[in-house]
């Protein structure tokens, strides 16, 4: 078990950032969160990114399509276990713009985040310049718009500076004070890769599985979870399914390269930081801006609205064509 300590960061660091997507970058109202609400957070966001890195590793994914499911069947998770008040509290609506939408768009974001991070190579730079680009600006203007927008209280250009830059402050912690040195490579080529030490073992799943059951236990004792929720966790199904039915024993994963982690340049990762700090000032100041009834920040909710109806149909009938094509090849030869 020497990779112990490099899959405790990989867990952590993924966990962090899949945290900053669904409650800074969303703003799930993060100021007006009790301190006890945080402390029953903290060990679900940790769960589900222990069991995402679990399935990446298990099922072997691979492709962007596999990203979208496992992050779909995070986002789903999230609803149930972590956000069912705020992400099903006005169903089928919420399903899409919430659930399906922004969270599950957010959450692709940040796991691609996580691999650019970890794989430490100097081609990945492009895509961070353009997500920091396109995440920044959006996320000032959701900030100013979205709270006011849901009854929330105005949310000051300080305090979503301070919330930018401790998001930021703790990634680079985890990712360049906390990062353990690389593992030498392996000698024989029939041991398991690096990267099987994120499998979960007994132990981690019965640990995993008592964090999701007892935090929806409690949201279900609270009354969050409404009888749409069945529907919820029947999308969860099918997404697990999708991947179980898609997995392999064998071959590549999006984790090649980037575990243990291999961390960019710290001088690489302070441009990027530096260029979303000022992106999203500039959206926060941006003036207003209405083309018929369009503004900056409806477009941004159309995005997600349109990703919410569109990435699962659309990955189920890419897949599908896929499997048809495979089969009639098969028949063919």
């Amino acid at each position: 078990m020497q990779l112990t300590a490099p899959a405790s960061v990989s867990r952590l660091l993924l966990a962090l950032l899949l945290l900053i997507g669904s409650e800074v970058l969303a703003w799930n109202n993060p100021t007006g969160r009790p301190v006890v609400e945080w402390v029953l957070l903290l060990p679900g966001y940790l769960a589900l990114s222990a069991l995402l890195l679990d399935f990446m590793v298990r099922y072997r994914v691979r492709d962007l399509f596999g990203a979208l499911i496992l992050t779909g069947i995070y986002s789903l998770s999230a609803a149930l276990v972590l956000n069912p008040s705020a992400t099903l509290n006005d169903l089928p609506r919420t399903l899409m713009t919430r659930v399906m939408g922004a969270h599950a768009l957010l959450a692709a974001e940040m796991l691609g985040f996580f691999l650019v991070l970890t794989r430490g190579q100097t081609r990945s730079r492009r895509y961070l310049l353009i997500g920091a680009i396109i995440v920044g600006l959006a996320w000032g203007i959701w900030v100013k718009n979205w709270p006011p927008d849901e009854g929330f209280g105005a949310v000051d250009l300080p305090v979503m500076l301070a919330y930018c830059a401790g998001s930021l402050a703790l990634i680079a912690l985890l990712l360049y004070g906390l990062t353990a040195r690389p593992l030498p490579a392996l000698a024989d080529e029939s041991a398991p890769m690096p990267q099987d030490a994120l499998r979960l073992g007994r132990q981690e799943w019965l640990m995993v599985a008592v964090i999701l059951v007892a935090s929806a236990g409690l949201r279900l004792v609270r009354g969050e979870i409404p009888p749409g929720g069945l529907f919820v966790a029947g999308l969860l199904v099918l997404c697990w399914a999708i991947l179980w039915f898609r997995g392999r024993k064998k071959g590549a994963t999006l984790l090649d390269g980037c575990f243990p982690p291999q961390p960019i340049a710290f001088s690489r990762f302070l441009l990027i930081a530096s260029l979303f700090l000022a992106l999203a000032v500039f959206g926060y100041n941006l003036p207003a801006i209405q083309v018929g009834t369009i503004t900056p920040y409806t477009f941004i909710g159309l995005g997600f609205t349109a990703y919410g109806l569109a990435w699962l149909p659309t990955v189920s009938l890419v897949l599908g064509i896929q499997g048809y094509l495979r089969q009639l090849a098969t028949q063919q030869q």
